[in-house]
């Protein structure tokens, strides 16, 4: 009996260990949306109008998954230009 509560006790203490670290990136992750977000030029939207732009493309790619696939490709290019644009705009060293 003592054994079998030992290992409960370890894996509820991994299950808390993992749910920090799942929030920690939850974080990281919602960071990096927001720095996304701010590279976008004239991006001159209120945040409830984004919000609500944003719940309203969840709606419609649960609607139309081929959506998803052509925002993806949308995406991709946007940050490869993005990343491309900032890499260039640093300074070269020698």
């Amino acid at each position: 009996m003592q054994a079998t509560q030992n290992k409960i006790a370890k894996l509820e203490e991994q299950r808390a260990k993992l749910d920090k670290e799942i929030l920690a990136l939850q974080k990281k992750k919602n960071e990096e949306f927001l720095s996304l977000l701010n590279k976008i030029p004239s991006l001159n939207l209120e945040p409830m109008i984004l919000i609500g732009g944003l719940l309203h493309i969840i709606d419609e790619a649960n609607k139309k998954p081929e959506l998803k696939e052509k925002w993806r490709s949308a995406a991709q290019k946007f940050c490869g230009k993005s990343l491309h644009r900032a890499s260039s705009q640093k300074p070269q060293s020698s």
